[in-house]
């Protein structure tokens, strides 16, 4: 059981992630501790690429469609864009989130992806299954209010109430 967390919010996004009962941070917390000092150039510049991104999406655009990697319904991954990579073997940066609207992004975990399909990692699974759970969840209370994502304020009295 948990909570969806405001971690950070502005004129042009709000973007909650979760925290389950029992831990200290939120799910975007861990990914930060987790990968802000990878010893590896190619994931250092993975890393920047997606605090950048989030910067943009809170200063300036908030979360466009446009912006993430498409990973199955709403569930959406960034960076959008990897460079080729010239050692495979050392994989790519990837946090998971579930875009709900341009206005209201939910922020997983995430980590190094070195295989072809996130499927085939369980860790990184075990991210996108928790996400997809809680979007459904979503789904279905704001179904119950009669709404749909694009209310902004029903989607967020929702988020900020929900037991994931």
């Amino acid at each position: 059981m948990g909570k969806l967390e405001l971690v950070i919010e502005s004129d042009n996004v709000s973007i909650y992630s979760p925290k389950y009962d029992g831990d200290t941070q939120t799910e975007f917390e861990k990914f930060l501790s987790d990968n802000c000092s990878l010893p590896h150039p190619q994931l250092r510049k993975d890393f920047d690429a997606i605090i950048a991104l989030i910067k943009k999406m809170v200063d300036d655009c908030g979360a466009r469609e446009n912006l993430f990697r498409l990973e199955g319904k709403n569930i959406k991954a960034i960076p959008l864009c990897i460079e080729q990579r010239r050692r495979r073997e050392v994989g790519t940066l990837r946090l998971y989130c579930i875009r709900i609207s341009e206005r209201i992004l939910v922020i997983g975990n995430g980590g190094i992806k070195k295989v072809r399909k996130y499927e085939d990692d369980p860790v990184l699974m075990d991210i996108v299954d928790k996400l997809r759970s809680i979007e459904h969840h979503i789904y279905i209370e704001t179904r119950k209010a009669h709404s749909d994502y694009e209310d902004y304020q029903k989607v967020k009295t929702i988020i900020e109430t929900i037991t994931i």
